[in-house]
């Protein structure tokens, strides 16, 4: 379950899918800033209905993968924050996410970040259940896919694991089955890798 089972007010589905990458071949500057700053806005999510259900705050090592806290911490890192939205719509008949935590954590250096995805790409990618495939976008990214059910409705937990430089990242939504897709997250992985490098 996500994040130790700490689930969402809508969902409490298995995890479902996890996309890992890192930077260009070019080595851009490491991030020094605060990780608060480079998560995703209300204003950069894709429909006006989402609210705040828990602000920004500092997060802990084990924001993913809470049996990785102690490696994660191994790995260099230096502060991590979260901030998790909320839409109340209709589950049933649900377009994209229901729930959303955003959350980026910096690293001492891109050696330790690289590390660390590639640790919590293997604790996720071990969960019960897991079905992995890899994904064209970003190239070389691998997606985990389980499926649970919400009142008899099938419902799906996404989330999305990357790397810009010294900070990792990841993106955890919450949905319908075929209403909730990987697709629908990859434009905002991109908005969040925009802020983190002021374009």
């Amino acid at each position: 379950m996500r994040r130790g089972g700490r689930l969402g007010p809508a969902l409490a589905v298995p995890l479902v899918a996890l996309l890992a990458t890192g930077c260009g071949s070019a080595a851009p500057p490491e991030l020094h800033g605060d990780p608060t700053a480079y998560l995703l806005t209300l204003d950069q999510l894709p429909s006006p209905d989402f609210t705040v259900y828990m602000p920004a705050a500092a997060a802990g090592a084990g924001w993913l993968d809470p049996a990785s806290t102690s490696a994660v911490q191994d790995d260099g890192l230096v502060e991590a924050a979260e901030v998790e939205y909320y839409r109340g719509v209709p589950f049933a008949t649900s377009d994209g996410p229901i729930t959303l935590t955003v959350a980026a954590a910096r690293f001492t250096g891109a050696g330790g970040a690289a590390a660390a995805v590639s640790r919590l790409d293997s604790a996720v990618g071990a969960r019960s259940g897991a079905v992995q495939a890899t994904t064209s976008s970003p190239p070389g990214g691998r997606a985990v896919t389980i499926e649970g059910s919400l009142e008899g409705v099938q419902a799906v937990e996404i989330v999305l694991l990357w790397r810009v430089e010294n900070v990792v990242n990841s993106l955890d939504a919450e949905g319908r089955a075929g209403g909730l897709a990987l697709e629908q997250l990859i434009p905002l992985a991109e908005t969040q890798t925009a802020n983190e490098q002021g374009t």
